[in-house]
Parts: structure tokens; sequence; C-alpha cells
């Protein structure tokens, strides 16, 4: 019998110059001049083969490699469970490594290559990381002895090296895995998606943040497309649920790349996938090795993809311009009627009414900061200059209050004239270039270059017969058949051999994978990207685990406040690669324009267009009254579940069909009165239940009212992320059903209501006593008062106001105030619907452009919140014109209602004062 510390039988493998190893056992060999016959022991019982001479090598005198207490030992990128012995034979044209490792009672052995086998010497674990595991494993101990974390936990004592559980652990600089390949695209894919797939393959560790809509799981596809091709590669697939990583099997499903997917979950689903999906995969992957595809020409999809960029850029600034005009428009009509409520006389014909729409705006800031003690020769220069830039205006008074809200009509027009030109101009650069033939062309030759990737993985190889049973023995081959591996987290290292590194893992849905079972999923890989959303629902951690758990030896790894999606965000900063999906395409521009201004900072992009029939946005109001009950275990009001069938479903939903409504609410109990009043075909469940899923009109029901008990129940109904995933389900419109008095101690949906009611200018505006603030308005004016203010800062009212305008900056981007914006040099008659609460004197001061410094206001809804007055001692407290002008402000503001806070620059304390005021404003829910 032959000693396989001694030698090593290679034969040399058909067509090929590389030799092979025969891992079965060498029972004896005998050497020929022309031929050698090998007798080997494989499972099934001896076999004795005959090969010339030329294709056996026979190599011996090996040489022990000594191994070190914590090294470990890697044969094709797998880690070798249970080393024994580890020995190097010396060969023609380069070294073999043989491997033997024992499980139970048998010995076996492995031969690779010298690019096949590497040592691996394992660093020791800073202490915190050992801290975090024993952290998790008291976690455990405090969940419920039937919770599954329990048996998975007490076999999860250390961390696998070179796994991304080390990674994260370490909270290290995320470095790079690997030079990208070149990319394809057999899915649609993006500008925001190419950068997600270049850094999560390019990268050990990323995250992709995926707000509703905007393609996650084609970006999921198309992760997984360039990994599998890369033969021998791997990926898991793994979320919180079986709903979310279903979604993807399926859609790979409908792209006839099912054969790739094994789904190893529950138990339940792995049986079910060995007992009927594998038998078909089986045919599908001998008709992908059978089927020869040519690879396409070498840079053939890089050349196609660089020259679609181009265009993508182009398509987003289309899509910017859509929503811009749209918002334009909008708030056009709040101004018409702001303007035509004043009986405005017209402006005479005006050479600056031709000029673009930034020169209007300028010609009102540098109208509105002429210093009062202007010398005449400067008075003179800008004159002269003025009357270049604007042509003649000397039939108008740029202080009457009447001509500079003419002129803001005249901007609008103007603003959206140029964006109208710009987006013809877009559209017919997009289609002379043909742009959906370009796309459907890279995406054909990206799915040949797959088709060619997989033909070679299946290519020569034979139908293996694996079972639930026998799959983890034979998980080599078993990965190549199906590169791709679903799983739950809480599943995945049950359904690998131990010691397997998959290469990728993608974590989907990640806000809702906490981090015991994250923890778990992280050691089966080597990189690992985090695909998720912030802004939406979280995990529910178990309180009474975490509670009853020592500390958290660091923040970012506590259990009761992370996922892992927030985990390794706030664990690696700004190093850690994130890429924000930013193009949508589900909801009605108005609908997910609620939630881009409100939850993702502006940055989503709208490829949606609006239908001008379709109305997106409603509130229905019941009737006065006090209806919720109270019950153990929740709330119902069954007022709201009668209103939602018997009028709601009539007036809004006549031209949907029942299976395209869903209902939500956040409360189980409402469920049960909701789904009682409907027909069967509607689909009413918690918000909860329908993340992840969308239908063309939503309709919500928020049960709570104003009694005690109603308003008790507002910090649960009014949770940002809850609101954030009920209105961005809705594709085509989003009924909100409330109470009468529309939940004023709520913030976010209070800011819901009034952002509905703003997109209504006709039906919906509250009547108030102050106008909603002009954003786009003075968002451009504002950019344009900076620099001007800045040149002729030779007072101490400009240099204050400065001081002033950062503070404000400073503390609206805090997270407290981030629904908050700030306009400044406000023309005061802006904010007030009409003049007739006021005296002759107050009117005469209004229409002498009176302004406020600054008007701080929801960028939501647009109300104001507060106005700020800076009052320098010279121009104010000093000079009694002033003091009576103050005066005359003063009282404007308090007949209309308006909070105004005066900041002296003699005083102290401007942030405290600014931070005080603006809460009470924000909690006074009649504050303007």
């Amino acid at each position: 019998m032959t000693d396989p510390r001694r030698e090593a039988v290679l034969i040399r493998r058909p067509d090929s110059s590389a030799f092979d190893d025969k891992t079965s056992e060498v029972l004896e060999y005998v050497a020929g001049a022309d031929f050698t016959h090998v007798t080997f022991l494989p499972a099934n019982g001896p076999r004795k083969y005959r090969y010339a001479a030329q294709r056996v090598m026979i190599l011996s005198n090996p040489v022990r490699h000594v191994l070190g207490n914590r090294d470990r030992v890697s044969i094709r990128r797998q880690f070798v469970q249970g080393v024994t012995e580890v020995w190097r034979f010396d060969g023609p044209g380069q070294t073999w490594w043989r491997v033997f490792s024992r499980a139970g009672e048998r010995e076996s052995y492995q031969t690779c290559g010298q690019d096949e086998f590497s040592i691996i010497q394992a660093t020791e674990l800073p202490t915190e990381a050992y801290e975090v595991l024993n952290y998790w494993q008291d976690v455990v101990t405090h969940l419920k002895t039937t919770d599954p974390l329990g048996p998975l936990y007490q076999q999860f004592k250390t961390v696998p090296p070179g796994s991304v559980l080390d990674l994260y652990l370490r909270g290290e600089a995320v470095d790079t895995s690997a030079d990208v390949e070149e990319l394809i695209f057999p899915f649609p894919s993006n500008l925001s998606q190419r950068e997600a797939l270049r850094k999560g393959l390019t990268h050990r560790l990323s995250v992709i943040d995926g707000p509703p809509g905007t393609g996650k799981t084609a970006t999921i596809l198309s992760l997984v497309a360039n990994i599998i091709r890369t033969p021998g590669k791997t990926v898991g697939i793994v979320s919180s649920n079986n709903a979310a990583v279903e979604n993807v099997r399926d859609k790979l499903a409908r792209e006839g790349l099912g054969h790739v997917v094994a789904d190893l979950g529950r138990s339940d689903v792995r049986r079910k996938f060995f007992a009927g999906q594998h038998a078909e995969n089986v045919e599908a992957q001998r008709h992908a090795g059978s089927s020869s595809v040519s690879m396409p020409a070498a840079g053939r999809i890089s050349d196609l993809d660089e020259r679609l960029q181009h265009l993508q850029v182009l398509t987003r600034e289309l899509a910017i311009r859509r929503q811009e005009v749209a918002a334009y428009r909008l708030e056009r009509r709040h101004f018409r009627h702001h303007v035509d409520s004043h009986n405005l006389p017209p402006l005479p014909a005006l050479t600056i009414l031709q000029r673009p729409s930034g020169r209007i705006l300028e010609f009102l800031a540098e109208t509105a900061s002429v210093p009062a003690d202007e010398s005449p020769f400067k008075r003179f220069f800008r004159r002269f200059r003025g009357r270049l830039r604007y042509g003649s205006t000397k039939h108008i008074d740029p202080n009457s209050t009447d001509v500079v809200l003419r002129l803001q009509a005249a901007f609008y027009d103007s603003k959206i004239a140029e964006l109208e030109e710009q987006i013809e101009q877009a559209e017919a650069q997009l289609d002379q270039n043909h742009t959906p033939g370009l796309e459907n062309e890279l995406r054909n030759l990206s799915r040949q270059a797959l088709d060619a990737s997989l033909h070679q993985r299946y290519a020569g190889g034979r139908s293996r017969g694996y079972s639930e049973d026998t799959y983890r023995r034979d998980f080599k081959n078993f990965a190549n058949d199906y590169p791709v591996i679903l799983s739950t987290c809480h599943s995945l290292l049950r359904s690998i051999p131990a010691g397997f590194l998959l290469d990728y893992l993608i974590i989907d849905e990640a806000s809702q994978v906490d981090l015991l079972v994250a923890g778990v999923a992280l050691a089966c890989a080597r990189n690992v990207i985090v695909v998720g959303d912030l802004q939406q629902l979280p995990h529910i951690a178990n309180e009474d685990a975490a509670e009853r758990a020592r500390p958290a030896p660091a923040p970012s790894y506590d259990y009761g406040r992370h996922s892992i999606l927030s985990s390794v965000i706030e664990r690696f900063g700004t190093g850690l690669p994130r890429t924000m999906l930013r193009e949508h395409y589900r909801c009605d521009p108005a609908i997910i324009d609620f939630c881009n201004k409100k939850f993702y900072g502006g940055q989503l992009v709208p490829y949606t267009i609006s239908d001008p029939a379709n109305k997106a946005l409603v509130v229905v109001r019941t009737v006065q009254g006090n209806h919720m009950r109270q019950h153990v275990g929740g709330r119902t009001n069954q007022r709201e579940a009668d209103v939602i069938a018997q009028e709601v479903l009539q007036e809004f939903c006549s031209d949907t069909r029942p299976e395209d409504i869903g209902v939500v609410t956040p409360y189980r109990l409402q469920v049960d009165k909701v789904a009682e009043a409907l027909v069967n075909t509607i689909q009413a469940d918690t918000v909860h239940k329908f993340q992840g899923l969308e239908k063309q009109v939503i309709i919500m029901s928020t049960v709570l009212d104003e009694t005690k008990s109603g308003r008790f129940g507002v910090e649960f109904v009014d949770n940002p992320q809850l609101v954030n995933v009920a209105v961005s389900r809705a594709v085509k419109r989003f009924v909100l059903v409330t109470n009468y008095d529309m939940l004023p101690a709520s913030r976010h949906l209070r800011d819901l209501v009034q952002f509905i009611q703003y997109q209504d200018p006709e039906h919906g505006v509250f009547d108030s006593a102050v106008l909603s603030v002009f954003d786009l308005l003075y968002k451009e004016y504002s950019a344009l008062l900076r620099p001007l203010a800045a040149r002729i800062q030779n007072t101490s009212k400009f240099a204050s106001e400065n001081i002033v305008w950062t503070l404000l900056l400073e503390i609206l981007a805090e997270a407290n105030y981030t629904d908050l914006a700030v306009a400044q040099q406000v023309v005061l008659r802006n904010l007030l619907p009409d003049l007739s609460r006021l005296t002759p004197r107050q009117m005469a001061y209004v229409r002498n452009r009176a302004t406020v410094d600054f008007v701080i206001y929801n960028r939501i809804t647009n109300v104001p919140v507060l106005a700020v007055e800076v009052d320098g001692f010279a121009f104010h407290e000093a000079d009694p014109v002033q003091r009576v002008r103050d005066d005359l402000k003063d009282a404007i503001c308090l007949v209309h209602g308006i909070s105004l806070l005066r900041l002296p620059t003699t005083g102290n304390g401007e942030e405290h004062v600014i931070r005080q005021k603006l809460t009470t404003a924000i909690l006074d829910k009649t504050s303007f």
C-alpha cells in the first residue's frame, strides 16, 4: 500500500499539461515503460486504472511543515477543519501540498498545487472583540430557552480568521478585497446601482442604503451576476425572514437563473428544495454546460457601458429638472393666490423681465441691501452698473412691496420657462441617442457574458445526487453547482460545513437584522454587503434580554440599540464604503416627495411622472367626536373602519381593483376591525407587515383621537419610520384616515397632513393668518444675498446678521431640527395673506418693503415656525426712528400670531435663547 505521507500519485488531466491529485487513497501503483497501473480506493470499493506512463507523476521525499497553534490551512480558499499534518512535495513545475485532517475516527487527506494552498497565521483578536462575543453570549442566555440562537451560540465560540466578522470586531479600516473586473449589467442598472456594485465588489465590507422604490432587489441581482460569473465564487443571501430572500429567489428564477440557487433556509425549506427543485436544477445545469455560448468581445461591454453612463447622467438631470419644475409650478400657484388677493398693479414693460430668472433675484437682492449712508459716488456707480445689467428701472420703485411681489411673480414665470426648455433639450438628446436601445444592448451583451461564464462552470460536469443529508460532504462541488446560497441569518451556519467561508454575503433588509443573528452570519463569509434603510422600521429587540444582560463593551455592538446596518455605520463612520440608491421608480412624485423631504434629505430623484388627473394624496377626517376604544393589547376605531369601507373605497378607489388596494394601521386589533368591514380581496395588515410590499392605493387608519388615552398613543403611531413605510407603500394614491382634529399633538403625521394640504392649494390650504414660506424663491434669494452681504459688510448690522445666520445653520443641522430650514430677508408681506387686520400706518410700513431678518420654517410643509430679528445697538436701540419701525413690526407679528424673537447684538447666550424659543414654537401647535 502506498504511504500518502511519503509518496504522491498525480494524474495529468486529458488535453492539459496540468496534474490533479486523486484524493481517494492509493492502494498501489505499478510503473511500466508504456503504461502505469494505479489502484485507488474510492467510496464504493477498490478500482484499478491503466494510464499511459507519461500521464502519471510520482513525487516522493516530502518535507513536513510544522503548524503554529493558531495557524489555519486553506485549500482553494476554504479552511480545512481538523488538520493533523501538512507535507510539501517539491515536483517539476510547481510545489504540491498534502493536508491530512481527522473527523472523528476517520482520517483523510487532500492534495493541491501551490497556487491553491495557503497557511493563514491568525493574529490575536483584541480583548474588546472577545468581550463582544461574551456580551452577545450573555444576551442569548437571557432569551427564551426555545430560541434557536441558544444552540447556535453554544458552538459559536471563536471568530474564524479571514471572516468578515473578524474585520467587523476589529473595527479597522475597511480594506479593498480585490480589483473589480469588467462589470456586467444583465439587469437594469442606473448610476447609483453602478456605484454600489463597484464598492461592494472591491471592499470587504460595504453598505447600500436602499430607500423605497430605488431598485434594491435589482442591485442585489446585479451583484449576484457579477460574483458568480467568476469560476468558483460563491455568495450567500440572508435576511431576518424568508420573505426577503424568497423575493430574490423568485426574481432569479423569472430571469432563467433558478438553477444557480440553493434554498437552504429553515429545515422545511431545505427539505423541500432537495425533494423537488434540485432535480429540475440538475437538468438546467446540464443544459447550461452543454449549450456553448461565446463570450462577448473584450471591452465591448465596458465601451457600451461608458456611453450609456453619459446618457444616464443626462437622464438623472432630466428627472431632477422635472422634479424642480413641478415644485416651482406648485409654489407659483400658491404665490399667484397670494398676489391676486392683494390686487397689485401690473409692472410696466421692463428689460429685466426679458433677462434670466437669476437676474431678477439679483436686482431684488441688490436693491434690498443698499446702505443707508451710501455716498453719492457709490450711488452713481451702482445705478450705472444696474442700467447695464438690468436695463432701465426708473419707472419702478424697488422699495415698494407691490413692485417686489410683481418681480417675484415674474421670477417664477421665467424660472419655469427655463426649466421647461432644459427638459425639452434633454428629452431630444436622449431620443437622438436611442437610450432604451443602448440599455437593451448592454443587458443582452451582459447576459451573454453571464451565460458564457455559467457554461464554463457547468461544462464537463456530471449531475450529482445531492441530498439533505449528504450535500455537506461534497460541499466544494455543491457550491460550484449552486454558487448562490439562500438562507435566513439563523440558518446559514447550519447550512454550510464548519469552516467553509462564502466569498460574499449579502444581508438584505438589514435594518431588521439584530446583532446576534448577524454575528453568526458574518462568521460564514469573507466579504459582506449590508443592504437596508435606516428610515424604515427597525428590528424589535428582546427588551428583557437586553436589560438583564451585562452592558455592551462598546456602543456600536449594543444589541438593544442597533441592527447590523446601524452598527456598521456607527462602527466605521465616514470610512465605510456606502452608497445611497437615489433613483426612485415606484411612487407618484407627490407621494415620494413627502418621504424625500421628510426622511431622506431631498437626495432621492423620482423617475416617475405624475398624472395631472390623479389625486395622489388625500386626507379624510372622521366626524367630530372621540371614536377610539382602548382594549387589552391595543386600540380600535370603528368609525375609521366604517369610513374606509363606506366612503373612501367609493370616493377614491373606484378605479382600482380590490387586490391593488392595501389598508394599513399601527394596531393589530384595528386590522381585525377593518378586515370585517372590507371585501376579502383587499389586504389589511399592520404597517410592520407591509414593509417590503406595495399597492396601487394605500389607506392608512391612524385609530387615535383627542382623548387622554388617544394622545398617550401618539408616540407609537407617530413613529417616523412607521410613517415613512406606510406612505411609501403607495404607488398611485395615499389616503390618510384620521380624526377630525387631525392629530395636532403629533409631529410627523401633522407634517404629513399639512404637506397634503399644501399640495392642493385650492382645497387643502389651512385657513391661517400666515402664509407658507415660499421655499424655492427664498433658497435662491438667500444664495445671492450671502456674497453680496459679505461685500458690503461695513456695519455691525451685517456682521451680526452673518454671525446669527451661521449660528442658525449650525443649530438646524442637528438631528432635532432636521425638519427645519431658514430663509433670510423675507419680505413681511410674503407672510401675510391680506392687510385687513392692519392699521393704515402698519399697512404703509408693510408696503415699504419691510422685511424680517430670518424666518425659520418647516421645510416639509413650508409652515413658518419662528421669525428672528437681529437688533444692532446703533441701528435699533440708539435710533428712535428705527425703534418706531421695530414697534410696528412687533405689532404686525402679534396681530397675525407670528412668533418673533429679537436678538440684540449687546446680549449674550443667543444659542440657548434660539434653542429655547425653537422648542417652544415647535411644541406649540398654534404657533403661526
